[in-house]
């Protein structure tokens, strides 16, 4: 049975001080969640307010393999997110990251995006993070 993140992370959760808070509600309800239950939308929050680092980035990935436009708002906001997530922690699954980069890149050649902009920052974003996994792993080398 998988752990909540409240349990992977052992932390407490947010007590209800009368005031609504809907980033405290949020954070709640993604604490009760096991990585597999956890939406498109929770993972971006997640990538966004760098919050269970380790856990939105494998979550993300998974979705990314799925579908490398996924977003909640825009397609590729999903990449996007991740990569503006906590370095650190995207270093950790730079291996695993390239081969869903470079499919990402291939698919986006040929998708039918909304305007020729849309096309155009998507494949900026994939080529700044394969730059980025490349001067990571070329120092690593060193």
């Amino acid at each position: 049975m998988s752990k909540t993140l409240k349990e992977i992370y052992e932390y407490d959760l947010i007590e209800d001080d009368g005031i609504d808070y809907t980033v405290d509600e949020w954070f709640n309800t993604i604490m009760a969640k096991t990585k597999d239950q956890l939406t498109v939308s929770d993972v971006s929050r997640m990538l966004r307010q760098k919050i269970c680092s380790r856990v939105a980035i494998k979550r993300a990935i998974e979705f990314l393999n799925d579908d490398p436009f996924i977003g909640e708002m825009f397609e590729g906001q999903l990449m996007y997110n991740l990569y503006a997530g906590k370095e650190k922690y995207l270093k950790l699954f730079y291996q695993q990251m390239r081969p869903m980069l470079e499919n990402a890149g291939l698919m986006a050649k040929s998708h039918h995006w909304g305007s020729e902009e849309e096309r155009t920052e998507y494949m900026d974003i994939i080529a700044k993070f394969a730059q980025k996994i490349k001067e990571e792993t070329d120092n690593e080398a060193c």
